[in-house]
């Protein structure tokens, strides 16, 4: 399948540079740069704050998620903290195996990327946004959780190696600098998730 690659990405991005770095909200920058600098300081499921905060970041406040699967979720995220390589498809598997209010299983992938982003930003996050910069293909027609899983993971990877190849480019670094000329307050975040916040915004501009 073809997604939009590096080179596909960066005239976008700097066509609209002005656009694109002007209109990433502020709020999304201060929650994220909250999520960041305390997850190192925190016992995630006892925090009912961070909780909160994360829940309506990364968009886990699904009303067809039972509260077994949020308490499993955070306990989840936990676990992973000092792992160098979490496993996404095990995390993706044992929340796929939570039933939802209905009875059914749900594919949660974008819920199990945001976790291991939040751990450690070098994992990208996963949502519609980005999606629709990547230009990615939907799973909703796919059947069963390997099918899905495939896709998933083929996206993931290609999002991963496209944040590398942009920011091992000289030519991207006016567009973080822009970042953080904006958000100087913020200068100090990393720079794949200030590159990540830039496709966001592009991928919102795009719908």
């Amino acid at each position: 399948m073809k997604y939009r690659t590096a080179e596909d990405l960066k005239p976008l991005l700097f066509d609209a540079q002005e656009k694109v770095v002007n209109q990433i909200p502020r709020e999304k920058v201060d929650v994220y740069a909250y999520l960041n600098q305390n997850f190192d300081k925190t016992y995630v499921p006892d925090d009912s704050i961070y909780q909160f905060v994360f829940r309506h970041f990364f968009k886990l406040d699904n009303p067809s998620l039972t509260n077994e699967f949020e308490e499993k979720y955070f306990i989840l995220m936990e676990q992973q903290r000092d792992l160098e390589r979490p496993n996404i498809v095990k995390i993706t598997k044992e929340l796929y195996d939570i039933k939802n209010h209905k009875g059914n299983p749900t594919m949660q992938f974008p819920l199990a990327a945001a976790m291991l982003h939040a751990i450690n930003p070098v994992f990208p996050s996963y949502d519609s946004d980005i999606a629709k910069a990547f230009d990615f293909s939907s799973t909703y027609h796919l059947s069963g959780f390997d099918k899905k899983m495939k896709r998933y993971i083929g996206q993931y990877q290609h999002t991963f190696n496209t944040y590398k190849q942009l920011l091992d480019d000289e030519g991207i670094k006016p567009l973080i600098k822009h970042f953080d000329e904006k958000f100087p307050d913020h200068v100090n975040l990393p720079e794949v998730k200030k590159l990540e916040l830039i496709v966001a915004q592009l991928g919102h501009s795009l719908q």
